[in-house]
């Protein structure tokens, strides 16, 4: 993996300005603006897809309340749609729903059927009240996108050190970084901008692989939560 100096040093070399020795902590106004535009990068790749080197699965055990506190990990930024499910009964939990479904929920005279969650106020919020014990997981994406040289895991979401080294991939953090440098100096960026732009979909194109399209309609491996009927066998008598 190339660290934040080798990456910057590269982006420095393709633009055709002085490699610098060093990144953090130095006061050479073009490298404090290399370094701004990598975090940058950082971040808008982070947001633009739920890249698998930082989706994350986090099961708890549920309590007895609306309310489950201290589930949304410290490093949550979204929720990975339909990953959210019962494990001890085996459902989809349906969510996150919008704040107008939600307050239509508690205000029905009938309890909701099919468990829902809605996140306010980085808490997690289900109904019907969930069975104490139950077991619960969902899959999210997280802020961090750094992490120290050795690590195993991205712990940061930013560089603090120059040795430190992105989880995303690097090459789209460089070409990120020279078109936003051009763009920041009044240059022409046109041509580098189109280039990152067909990396990066090229790059979500082949991240994580892709499921086999069943082109006679919608798989049912994974329905709606609803009544099942076990296929065949079935006692007609």
């Amino acid at each position: 993996m190339s660290s934040l100096l080798e990456i910057v040093g590269d982006v420095a070399n393709r633009i055709g300005i002085h490699v610098p020795a060093s990144i953090i902590g130095t006061s050479d106004p073009n490298t404090r603006l290399l370094l701004a535009l990598t975090q940058q990068e950082g971040r808008d790749l982070t947001s633009r897809h739920p890249w698998q080197v930082l989706t994350k699965e986090k099961t708890f055990t549920a309590t007895a309340t609306e309310e489950q506190s201290g589930v949304i990990p410290t490093d949550f930024d979204r929720f990975v749609d339909s990953t959210f499910w019962n494990r001890t009964e085996n459902r989809l939990v349906l969510g996150p729903v919008s704040a107008v479904d939600w307050q239509a929920l508690k205000s029905d005279r009938i309890q909701a059927v099919h468990d829902t969650f809605r996140q306010r106020g980085n808490s997690l919020y289900m109904l019907p009240t969930p069975t104490a014990g139950a077991t619960y997981a969902f899959e999210y994406v997280s802020t961090y996108w750094v992490g120290l040289t050795g690590s195993t895991a991205a712990t940061l979401d930013e560089f603090t050190g120059d040795t430190d080294i992105p989880y995303l991939d690097a090459e789209l953090i460089r070409l990120g970084v020279v078109w936003r440098y051009l763009r920041a100096r009044g240059l022409d960026y046109a041509e580098a901008f189109q280039s990152y732009e067909l990396a990066v979909k090229r790059k979500i194109g082949r991240d994580g692989g892709s499921p086999t399209l069943n082109m006679s309609g919608p798989s049912d491996r994974y329905p709606i939560p609803r009544a099942t009927i076990p296929d065949g066998s079935w006692n007609l008598s």
